[in-house]
């Protein structure tokens, strides 16, 4: 896959981890077990996204120009 298309799905799927995330919180309405869910379940996730996303930005900045 190619530098961009991985920067692109990996904004995608950020965005749409974090709809999900909001989409939960708003529907079921936790009380007091907010963030022991949020450090159990959503924070791994989310640390997983941020990296690709990480990768993609910096992969892309370091790669030396190609000469054609």
């Amino acid at each position: 896959m190619d530098r961009p298309s991985f920067l692109v799905f990996s904004f995608i799927g950020l965005i749409s981890m974090v709809t999900l995330h909001l989409v939960d919180i708003w529907l079921l309405e936790y009380e007091g077990s907010l963030l022991r869910q949020f450090l159990l379940e959503w924070l791994p996730l989310y640390l997983i996204w941020m990296g690709m996303m990480l990768i993609g930005i910096f992969k892309r900045v370091s790669a030396p120009p190609r000469n054609q």
